[in-house]
């Protein structure tokens, strides 16, 4: 009975069941050239090969896609692909990692740059990329409206990405937001780490966040100064800033200072000079940069 039961069984399932629903866009001009392609985690190599471990590091759930022909423009075409993550944050993380520092920010999409033939941004838990087929401007004009429709159509949801948005935009160097899921500067006591790069009294400042419960951050930051003070130089606490624990360290010939307030703890790193780092910390705490 055992053997009968077995043989009508239902097939075990490798990963969520995939959404069906065809990539419609309801634009003039524009036609699709095939039916919508669906592919898994697991089948995600059959359709971008080398790229795919990238995304499965950031538990890609779906991609759907989709070539769209200009009627105006015959030979010219649009691929659309929607990757569907399991969280908002993984969204960013994997938008974050193939950003293009070159790229330039998207009127209709907050965490999103377009480049010479394509448009890229996250909207909720979707990467979003739309590439057009050359470079003829009325190619790039068509896939820039498929990309706002994306934009406009699919669920704007920021939730979970409270690092991001604690990031100041005031200096922020255009392009330069990075994320890290785990061991964010080589410390497995930091993850989900949103850094950027900004310009400050002269420097090139780098200053992460990372968004936490206050246990969580509390603990973070005591083992940050343990191990600066172990490692490579001298560590020092300061007096609070703003109601924030604050220390200064001197590690491997850079500065760092480093914060926790509430569920945040963050900070710049790897500084040349000492006073710009906590000029930076100390006005952020003050609420001075935004």
């Amino acid at each position: 009975m055992a053997a009968d039961a077995a043989a009508g069984a239902e097939p075990a399932q490798s990963g969520p069941a995939l959404d069906k629903t065809p990539l419609e866009i309801a634009l003039p001009g524009i036609k699709p050239m095939s039916d919508t392609e669906f592919y898994s985690a697991d089948t995600l190599y059959e359709k971008i090969d080398g790229r795919s471990p990238a995304y499965q590091g950031f538990n890609v759930q779906e991609l759907r896609c989709r070539t769209f022909t200009i009627d105006a423009e015959p030979g010219s075409f649009v691929d659309v692909y929607e990757y569907r993550m399991d969280t908002n944050v993984n969204a960013f993380g994997i938008f974050a990692l193939e950003r293009d520092p070159q790229g330039k920010p998207l009127p209709f999409a907050k965490d999103g740059y377009s480049g010479e033939m394509g448009y890229f941004f996250r909207q909720g838990k979707i990467y979003v990329q739309v590439i057009a087929s050359d470079t003829n401007p009325k190619t790039v004009q068509v896939a820039e409206a498929i990309a706002e429709n994306r934009a406009k159509m699919l669920p704007a949801d920021d939730s979970g990405l409270e690092g991001r948005h604690a990031l100041p935009s005031s200096g922020l160097v255009a392009g330069s937001i990075t994320f890290v899921q785990q061991d964010a500067q080589g410390q497995d006591f930091l993850k989900n780490v949103y850094q950027g790069t900004y310009d400050f009294e002269g420097q090139k400042l780098n200053y992460f966040i990372m968004a936490s419960t206050a246990a969580e951050a509390s603990s973070a930051w005591n083992k940050y100064l343990d191990f600066c003070g172990q490692f490579g130089g001298k560590a020092t606490a300061l007096p609070d800033i703003n109601g924030a624990k604050v220390f200064q360290a001197a590690t491997f010939g850079t500065y760092k200072v480093i914060y926790q307030r509430g569920g945040q703890i963050g900070g710049v790193v790897d500084a040349t000079q000492a006073k710009p780092a906590l000029d930076f910390v100390t006005q952020y705490l003050q609420g001075k940069i935004q």
